[in-house]
């Protein structure tokens, strides 16, 4: 039986609390932090190393290729159309939120277009990075996809407006159906557990998409008082061919995630590793495209059970089976005290370490559209 799907106490599966009020990493690679450890987070952190001056050279913000953009909305027009042919595009529209095209649906992950992640927009980390562009500027959503409930992952006023000018579908992980209530969406919303699945049919049956909701090492809370009460997820988008002799497109999107917990003076590759992604992709990988944190890591003894070193996302880009990968979840906020500019830096180095093509696994622009052969 897998890691994820292994029953637990009243045979709830192994992520699921006992008493079936939160979840858990099921994992030997987590470790839960207490207070003591945020105590002694916040007496180590070293804001210096992540302060952002004139000299900082962050990620260069461009317009979006609208054009570009516009062609991959559109649905497949069989063999004959053209230079489009089977691609994939995704385009960073900062931190973990992408637009992904395939199949002409447009689907939108983690929006957060305020300027703060935060409560209140008077309050909070705020944007070193600005949007690429305005929420009006998208084109059709079709569908959107919230990894977990924290702010710098989910906005109440962009989750607002998107609901408002597209009326996509929601994609959540459990437990997130009664915040989308609360604020007056009620129609729409589709609740996951790890392993669930749903297909969908846009442009008359021309386009059909499955979307599966897949395990990840995290943790959830809006408050001091929910942790844990609701669940989180990574997520797979592929194709459903129309025929036996066509290829499924697979895109896979890390949410924010972690990879083993490291504490101070570990040996890092001695430690044990989640062993959900391996999972993911023996069970529906390989992918051709995969969008996977590679910031928010410092300190490292505190940070490591919930966010990717780089080094540890080459090795989540390693498990899951993924010929083309982008990192996401940095250059947007200051969330943790590593140098903003430094994660880029480090996957270029953990690549080449691995014996792999960099450009296989790299960072784009704010703003731009990687386009890949599915």
């Amino acid at each position: 039986m897998s890691s994820s799907s292994a029953k637990g106490t009243q045979d709830r599966p192994a992520h699921h609390e006992a008493n079936g009020k939160g979840f858990v990493n099921p994992w030997p690679s987590f470790h839960r932090n207490g207070y003591s450890d945020i105590f002694r987070m916040m007496f180590e952190f070293d804001r210096s190393r992540s302060k952002v001056t004139k000299e900082t050279k962050l990620p260069t913000v461009l317009d979006l290729n609208m054009p570009l953009i516009n062609t991959f909305s559109q649905p497949k027009q069989g063999a004959e159309e053209g230079a489009r042919g089977d691609k994939v595009s995704t385009t960073w529209l900062g931190h973990a939120c992408f637009l992904l095209q395939l199949e002409g649906v447009n689907i939108l992950f983690d929006p957060v277009f305020s300027d703060r992640c935060s409560p209140s927009q008077w309050a909070g980390p705020k944007r070193i990075t600005p949007p690429p562009c305005k929420l009006n500027e998208l084109p059709r959503i079709d569908i959107v996809v919230i990894s977990h409930n924290h702010y710098d992952h989910l906005d109440l006023t962009t989750i607002q407006k998107l609901q408002k000018d597209h009326n996509p579908y929601f994609y959540v992980p459990l437990g997130n159906k009664a915040w989308f209530n609360s604020i007056g969406i009620k129609e729409k919303v589709r609740e996951c557990d790890w392993w669930d699945e749903h297909e969908h049919s846009f442009h008359d049956n021309k386009s059909n998409v499955k979307v599966i909701c897949t395990p990840c090492q995290h943790f959830t809370g809006r408050s001091m008082t929910d942790h844990y009460k609701t669940l989180w997820a990574s997520w797979v988008v592929e194709t459903i061919p129309k025929q036996a002799s066509e290829k499924k497109t697979k895109v896979f999107f890390g949410g924010d995630t972690g990879y083993r917990y490291v504490p101070k003076g570990a040996e890092e590759d001695a430690m044990p590793h989640c062993p959900a992604f391996k999972e993911i992709g023996d069970r529906v990988g390989p992918f051709d495209l995969s969008m996977i944190p590679i910031g928010a890591y410092s300190p490292r003894w505190f940070m490591s059970p919930i966010h990717c070193s780089p080094e540890d996302a080459v090795r989540l880009h390693e498990d899951i089976g993924s010929k083309r990968s982008v990192g996401m979840h940095w250059g947007t906020w200051v969330l943790t005290d590593e140098d903003v500019t430094e994660p880029p830096k480090r996957l270029e180095a953990a690549m080449k370490k691995r014996g792999h093509d960099p450009a296989t696994f790299n960072t784009v622009q704010i703003g731009e559209t990687l386009v890949v052969d599915a």
